[in-house]
């Protein structure tokens, strides 16, 4: 039997291994028996989590030169697929010796630039199969930009989190890389309205676009992803703290209609209408809501929202407000509510009461100082007969 048959042993181990997260689980899975060590092994390679101040890391990358001159039982160095730089003797070893590599993290322009200001040709040899990305700091500027359209056109992923990059290194990846499908930027505060732009005429096969802290972004750049083709592939969207006007918001709502999740954060101008908006043009489609710190939502739509999971953040909440949550979002399967400043002005009878609308409930966490005893999480749950999940 081929070892990739569903009912080999090898085929269904690696079914397992794969859900396993913690990297000291898998590696004592590998110390089973031949046949576990076998199938474990790639996942115990495959994102590496060193530190380098001890001699794991120093074995490792010996044990990978090794592989790469076949020298082990095993090709580690091929297993290898994502790999963090934080260590400046790490990077020609991984850029030689791990041709697979798929996802890579930066923090430093010195892992990636001489002091010239040249770029790693050596690196670059292995970014031609690289799918993500993630640069911080001054690693994402214009010229490693350019670095990555050259060589990375398989690139679905960039990352870009408090970078110095420009309008121009930026536009540049659209056009070269045509397959990417998720964008974040992250206090890049010399991003424009012309990045938006130009993603939305160029690169159509985002699904992903997260935009935080971006400063010089405007109304403008939010009515640019208006565009029906780039609007019609986005299913996930994340703004966060942009000085964003409510019409611009409201325009960019009717006309998204595949989205999924809709994360928006630390806004002032998002209102009932903007919800209601984003819930009826992705009726079929959107599942997940996260609204933290838009203080204008009073929750008082005139229409139900079909979400399946809610996260909230607020400064405060009332009864009255919690009832008219749960009246609007009665289809909610998951419920997750933060509130900075709680005052336990009503007992949790009332507080059961209240969410007990919730009849599809399965998983839900108050984050705001709410205990409830054992006789009233058996009541909650018998009230809301699908809760499974309770985390107070």
């Amino acid at each position: 039997m081929h070892i990739y048959n569903p009912l080999s042993n090898h085929y269904i181990l690696v079914q397992v291994f794969g859900f396993i997260e913690n990297q000291r689980d898998i590696f004592h899975c590998t110390l089973v028996n031949t046949q576990w060590n076998l199938s474990a092994t790639p996942f115990l390679y495959r994102a590496p989590k060193l530190t380098f101040t001890n001699i794991n890391s120093l074995t490792f990358l010996q044990t990978i030169k090794n592989a790469k001159e076949k020298q082990t039982f095993l090709p580690y160095n091929e297993m290898v697929r994502e790999w963090n730089f934080k260590d400046p003797n790490s990077v020609d070893c991984i850029a030689d010796c791990c041709p697979n590599i798929e996802k890579i993290s930066c923090n430093n322009e010195s892992f990636i630039l001489y002091d010239n200001n040249h770029v790693n040709s050596t690196l670059l040899k292995n970014w031609i199969k690289l799918k993500s990305i993630k640069l911080y700091r001054r690693c994402g500027s214009d010229l490693i930009l350019e670095a990555i359209k050259i060589n990375c056109n398989r690139l679905e992923e960039l990352i870009l989190w408090n970078c110095t990059v420009t309008d121009i290194g930026l536009i540049q990846i659209f056009k070269s890389c045509k397959g990417l499908k998720l964008l974040k930027l992250n206090q890049c505060h010399e991003i424009t309205d012309q990045s938006l732009l130009s993603m939305s005429e160029i690169c159509h096969s985002i699904i992903n676009l997260d935009l935080r802290d971006c400063n010089k972004l405007s109304d403008d750049g939010i009515l640019a992803l208006s565009n029906s083709i780039f609007s019609l592939n986005l299913s996930i969207l994340h703004l966060e703290a942009l000085n964003i006007k409510e019409d611009s918001l409201l325009i960019l709502a009717e006309n998204i209609t595949n989205l999924q999740e809709l994360h928006l954060r630390r806004f002032e101008t998002v209102t009932d209408e903007i919800v209601t908006a984003f819930a009826i043009g992705s009726r079929h489609y959107l599942k997940r809501l996260n609204l933290h710190l838009c203080p204008r939502i009073s929750w008082s739509m005139k229409e139900s929202i079909e979400i399946r999971e809610l996260s909230l953040l607020m400064q405060n909440i009332s009864l009255q407000l919690l009832n008219s949550i749960c009246e609007t979002c009665q289809f909610l399967e998951k419920f997750t509510l933060d509130i900075a400043s709680y005052s336990s002005s009503y007992s949790n009878e009332e507080i059961i009461s209240t969410l007990s609308q919730l009849k599809n409930l399965k998983s839900l966490a108050i984050f705001c100082g709410i205990k409830f005893s054992k006789f009233e999480i058996y009541e909650l749950k018998r009230r809301c007969k699908k809760l499974v999940q309770i985390n107070c």
